[in-house]
């Protein structure tokens, strides 16, 4: 039985080869494998993902950004990658593409609770305080609803400030 060389393993070797060496505390054959997996399948769109996820620990957020787009050309409906585009657009200072991204991540699923927390502490950075309350009620609800107690009882605790703050009430808010 012969081995394979690097040139005969596909894509999806090298991918899962990257996630075993995630795994095992490898981290530079984990980035290594995933670019072979791209390199071969530039359209793979777990390798592009995993790799985004590795560089924006490093943190390479700016390549970080460049494989979740890649990911997000591959799979434009995924929540979970604009999601995490958001995430690495607001470090790297593109503030306008995350909150883009964040909204898009709602208006595929309404009730991803991170993306309405997320989307929430943008706005308030730039102190739009009723976008800011609605979005912690939005995420209060969510998280209530998955059992996240702890997540909840902190937006809770920040909508209390923020209602001060802005001298407005959840009711105000419940629409943008």
């Amino acid at each position: 039985m012969t081995s394979e060389t690097d040139t005969e393993k596909s894509a999806e070797t090298w991918f899962q080869e990257g996630l075993s060496a995630g795994k095992s505390g490898d981290p530079r054959t984990c980035l290594e494998s995933y670019k072979k997996a791209i390199e071969i399948n530039p359209d793979h769109f777990l390798a592009h993902f995993n790799l985004a996820i590795r560089y924006g620990k490093l943190p390479m957020n700016i390549e970080a950004a460049r494989h979740f787009r890649e990911a997000l050309r591959l799979k434009p409906e995924s929540p979970m990658v604009h999601y995490s585009l958001a995430i690495v657009c607001n470090l790297i200072g593109e503030t306008d593409n995350a909150e883009h991204h964040y909204k898009e991540a709602i208006r595929i699923n309404p009730e991803f609770a991170k993306a309405h927390s997320n989307l929430a502490m943008l706005h308030y950075s730039v102190k739009r305080g009723k976008e800011t309350i609605h979005h912690l009620l939005k995420a209060v609800e969510m998280f209530e609803k998955t059992g996240d107690e702890f997540m909840a009882d902190n937006a809770k605790s920040i909508l209390k400030d923020c209602y001060k703050e802005f001298n407005l009430t959840a009711e105000e808010c419940q629409t943008l």
